[in-house]
């Protein structure tokens, strides 16, 4: 090899030991978007997650939990059922239908996504022994979404009779909504509070006090502003089984913008098929 072939080696081979770590890391992300060059991504998984409980109100029992789902979780949610969304029915006597009480529109949640699986297990969780284990069950999720002018009349989520559930051929399991989790996935909005006409403070509270989750209604009742991660839990049904009727709510009209939510139902078995 001749000396001028050698300088120029020797220039090459200093170059690319210099240069070459700062090439590839300006590569670098345009190749992790190749996909044979992307590294497989780990599978999403729940993590440990705390939360905080306010007991509102005790008649009927209303309890506030803050931080009861991660960013990361509602994002996940919402990905998962964003394009399931379909106007929302209204639930009446074992049917459902459409009607301009609910405006909304929404989707049932697919139960082997992981993270609405982790959601309804820290549920469960929360509810201690309100179900009966082999028995009742965690349902079906749902997501709502609520854009400007949206809302849900005053209603009752409890079954004036309970429904069969689906897909127990030959069976007739009878069961209801014992409890409700109103969970606020997303919101980016003014007004849409979740209101209770018959719930009340346990104790009288300075008006002010508590206005930065809830506040007490010019018309009495208490209404809940929707604050991202946060929750609304409650039970829905008597000692006896039967609805409760205080447990009246609305989901007020959103005035500008958006709010995104999660409603968990639980459901708790009747008869001698339960």
């Amino acid at each position: 090899m001749s000396s001028l072939n050698l300088a120029l080696a020797a220039v090459l081979g200093t170059s690319l030991s210099y240069f070459g770590p700062i090439i590839l890391d300006i590569a670098q992300p345009s190749l992790e978007g190749i996909p044979f060059l992307s590294k497989p991504s780990a599978p999403w998984s729940c993590a440990p997650h705390n939360y905080t409980t306010e007991l509102v109100s005790l008649e009927p029992l209303v309890i506030y939990i803050h931080n009861f789902v991660s960013p990361e979780e509602s994002e996940l949610i919402v990905k998962a059922g964003r394009d399931l969304l379909v106007e929302s029915p209204v639930t009446g006597y074992g049917s459902e239908s459409h009607s301009q009480a609910r405006t909304s529109v929404s989707a049932p949640l697919p139960g082997d996504d992981a993270a609405v699986q982790c959601v309804l297990q820290r549920a469960e969780a929360f509810m201690g022994t309100m179900m009966a284990p082999g028995r009742d069950e965690m349902g079906v999720a749902q997501m709502v979404h609520y854009t400007s002018g949206q809302k849900f009349d005053l209603h009752h989520d409890w079954f004036k009779r309970p429904r069969v559930r689906d897909g127990d051929a030959g069976r007739k399991r009878m069961y209801n909504r014992l409890a409700t989790f109103f969970v606020v996935l997303q919101e980016n909005c003014t007004e849409g509070e979740t209101y209770f006409p018959e719930a009340r403070p346990v104790a009288p509270q300075d008006r002010g006090k508590g206005s930065d989750v809830w506040r007490e209604h010019e018309s009495g009742g208490i209404a809940f502003m929707p604050i991202a991660g946060n929750a609304v839990f409650w039970p829905n049904l008597l000692s006896d089984g039967s609805g409760d009727p205080r447990t009246l709510h609305a989901g007020l009209p959103v005035g500008e913008g958006t709010k995104t939510a999660m409603n968990i139902w639980p459901r708790v078995f009747f008869g001698p098929e339960a």
